[in-house]
């Protein structure tokens, strides 16, 4: 009978479950309906040559430098770095990993202290595209907009987005606009110690400003290539490299090459990259011979020049 009652008794116990479950489902599906998720992110506009160059890089309307990062600039050491950095169970979790929340609770209650890691990357997303004070109340809308986010997106698509959002100090926004402005190169060509120095500059944008704070950077970044390497995410030789590598990172210009051209394409397109037809290599051996037309006959008083290629069979610029 003992036996029979204990039965019933664990039927009961996975039926309540289910219950509980499922009316939490239905209150988020209630929830989500109520107070839908809104993605609208505005970028800074990017005028790509045929090769895939930027030749020039505007400001958005709200004067930040946000690069839209496509996904196959994500290369698998950005994103390995990134992810054991960040939040290593990324891909096992629904948005919030439960374990790490009940740890940061027992420390934040019991032990009175503040601990770092329990927000996933879905949850910065979330805190990204929609920035709060944090309190309590603010960290349980926040979970809500990371189930939310893991409801409508996918993984990849969740962390492209947090690759666009990711804040580098002043108003330059996620990895590529860094990787420009820091760096002058595009992300995918960003060697380990480069991409490793982005990875930590993330946690305090404002204390690790390259170029301004490079050695406290590169003492950070070389405590997680050690770390890197004790949890044999790169090879030991590339992390020996890594750690020889000085980093000489600082603020440069955004490109700003063929202005009219760019100025031209980009006129009443809303599109965040815009890529064009224009030959790179062309553009700059045209440019050095206007340069050299006018300086010929910058005594009669003529200072400027124009030149526009087209290909005759198809009328591309």
């Amino acid at each position: 009978m003992k036996i029979i009652r204990h039965i019933i008794g664990g039927h009961q116990l996975w039926k309540r479950m289910l219950l509980l479950i499922g009316g939490l489902f239905l209150l988020f599906v209630a929830l989500n309906f109520l107070f839908p998720l809104k993605v609208d992110i505005e970028f800074a506009p990017l005028v790509e040559a045929r090769d895939g160059t930027v030749v020039h890089a505007y400001l958005n309307s709200q004067d930040k430098w946000r690069m839209y990062l496509e996904v196959e600039e994500i290369t698998p050491e950005i994103k390995r770095a990134f992810l054991y950095k960040e939040d290593r169970y990324y891909y096992r979790h629904f948005g919030i990993n439960p374990l790490a929340l009940t740890r940061a609770i027992f420390n934040n209650v019991v032990k009175g202290k503040r601990t770092s890691g329990a927000s996933t990357i879905t949850m910065q997303v979330a805190r990204l595209l929609k920035p709060k004070p944090r309190t309590y109340t603010n960290k349980m809308v926040e979970m809500f907009r990371a189930l939310q986010l893991e409801w409508k997106f996918s993984k990849e698509e969740i962390l492209q987005l947090y690759f666009n959002l990711v804040p580098y100090g002043g108003n330059i926004e996620g990895v590529k606009a860094a990787s420009f402005l820091y760096f002058e190169k595009s992300p995918e060509l960003l060697s380990l110690a480069e991409l490793t120095s982005l990875a930590v500059i993330p946690n305090r944008p404002n204390s690790l400003t390259p170029g301004r704070h490079n050695h406290k950077i590169k003492a950070v970044r070389d405590q997680w290539l050690r770390r890197f390497q004790q949890a044999n995410i790169f090879p030991d030789a590339d992390i020996q490299d890594a750690l020889e590598e000085p980093l000489t990172a600082q603020r440069n210009a955004a490109p700003q090459y063929a202005p009219h051209f760019s100025y031209r394409v980009t006129y009443n397109n809303s599109r965040a990259l815009i890529k064009t037809t224009l030959d790179w290599s062309l553009q700059q051996k045209v440019e050095a011979l206007v340069r050299n037309y006018v300086s010929k006959i910058y005594h009669r008083n003529i200072k400027n020049a124009a030149v526009v290629v087209l290909d005759n069979q198809d009328n591309q610029v």
